[in-house]
């Protein structure tokens, strides 16, 4: 048995390419899914299924893209969801071989009712649980969010994650690896550690998450305050009737100044540089939202909506490839194009840019010591609530787009993010909004952390 984890960086979800004795399977392909027909080569094993955890929420599969590539695999997920597409709709204990492999599906619901479990045995041996692949339900060190799928049910899905955890999965055995759906830095968990693999032990005796009781479980879980993006709804939507084929979207056009000068002026559009924060910050063609090509896996679904068009300012053209699929990957598809020449053509065109201030920690100590300047904490509520430096305010990226952020203050603003990624694309978003008087402190709460000065701190 070979296992080739595949990672979405930004998302930080993972996927997986599983072969033995010539045939294999792929558990929640991302949807640029060539990799998984390159590693299908690579091992000369073709893919014979494609497992589905769950009905994803934070992507959009990438599944009938694999099966474009891949045309005998068979697409499985649960019953639990009226999928439009796919082959199988399994259900709990139904299994699958696959070489030497025996796959067994768990119903694990809790993160959604769909969610499924896939339990991997070696053949050659036993029928014993080697490694099992737990989507959304059990992470490194964290446990699946329970608040998604509505929130009314909020406390009857934590019930069902406990007991999916407890009844289903730590009793599989200690020695069983872990192979979770999402790795550190992914929304669906809180606090995911930096490692991508565990075992069913070590989450047993050390998952904070798995030493309370079921009424401990269910008060923690309520008061976790995860963000909830508005694209989620979005990928659930496509995730239930199949996401339209990329080759369906068509290919990026080549914009001029001229082209993106117009495209400034609708509404319904967005143009996103790319390029580092600090160039950002230092000069910028007016209106444009700035979002690294770095960070852009994870803020493209919290500061952008699936209901606007997009193209993009570069870096350097290779990067289009990149930027694009961080799009595509939360099923943004339609994209115009990319400014050809990038920032220097429209400099170079005589239209005119501008700026966002920088400042450093002791601009924003006086500035709030005397009043003088407001800071604004772009990091999502539980974050802010941990620990944030005194007199800022909590004004979390999710909402900067919203026509309606309520207690934005007036006069000068500074913006804050642990490392100036998330208050620089804040700042953007904001000035575009009309927001004159705005600046970033780009070196971040981590800079303030290291120098020792002054945090408010949970208790």
């Amino acid at each position: 048995m070979k296992i080739a984890a595949v990672r979405s960086d930004g998302l930080a979800a993972l996927s997986y390419y599983v072969s033995s004795k010539g045939e294999s399977f792929v558990i929640d392909p991302r949807r640029d899914a060539s990799i998984y027909g390159k590693l299908a080569g690579v091992h000369l094993s073709p893919i014979r299924y494609i497992f589905e955890t769950h009905r994803n929420e934070d992507y959009v599969t990438g599944s009938l893209e694999l099966q474009q590539i891949a045309p005998e695999a068979e697409i499985c997920h649960s019953n639990a969801t009226n999928f439009h597409f796919g082959d199988h709709s399994v259900a709990d204990g139904e299994e699958f071989t696959v070489g030497d492999m025996l796959v067994r599906c768990i119903s694990t619901p809790g993160h959604t009712d769909d969610s499924i479990s896939y339990a991997v045995s070696d053949l050659s041996v036993g029928r014993d649980p080697l490694a099992v692949f737990t989507g959304d339900t059990l992470f490194v060190n964290e446990v699946g969010r329970t608040d998604l799928v509505d929130i009314k049910k909020h406390a009857e899905m934590s019930r069902k994650l406990y007991n999916s955890l407890h009844s289903k999965l730590l009793p599989m055995g200690d020695g069983v690896i872990v192979h979770p759906g999402h790795g550190a830095g992914s929304v669906c968990g809180g606090a995911i550690g930096e490692r991508e693999f565990t075992t069913i032990g070590y989450e047993r005796r050390n998952n904070k998450w798995l030493q309370l009781d079921e009424e401990e479980f269910v008060k923690a879980k309520l008061s976790q305050g995860l963000t909830r993006a508005s694209y989620f709804k979005h990928c659930e939507h496509l995730n239930t009737i199949g996401p339209p084929l990329l080759a369906e979207s068509g290919h990026s056009t080549e914009l001029n100044s001229e082209d993106v000068e117009a495209l400034l002026k609708d509404d319904g559009h967005r143009v996103v540089d790319t390029r580092p924060s600090d160039d950002f910050l230092r000069e910028h063609i007016p209106g444009t939202i700035s979002m690294t090509l770095s960070n852009m896996g994870l803020l493209a679904g919290w500061a952008l909506s699936p209901s606007h068009t997009h193209s993009f300012v570069l870096a350097a053209q290779k990067d289009l490839p990149e930027a694009t699929a961080y799009l595509q990957r939360i099923g943004f598809d339609r994209i115009h194009g990319f400014l050809v020449g990038g920032f220097e053509a429209w400099k170079a065109s005589g239209r005119g840019t501008e700026r966002l201030v920088m400042y450093n920690a002791k601009d924003i100590a006086e500035g709030l010591k005397n009043g003088a300047l407001s800071l604004v904490d772009v990091r999502e509520p539980h974050e802010f609530s941990k620990e944030h430096i005194p007199g800022s305010q909590s004004v979390p990226l999710t909402l900067a787009g919203a026509s309606d952020i309520a207690g934005l203050p007036s006069g000068p603003i500074g913006t804050v993010c642990p490392s100036g990624a998330r208050s620089t694309t804040a700042a953007s978003i904001l000035k575009r909004r009309g927001v004159e008087s705005i600046g970033v402190y780009h070196d971040g709460l981590k800079t303030w952390k290291q120098e020792g000065r002054e945090l408010v701190k949970e208790d």
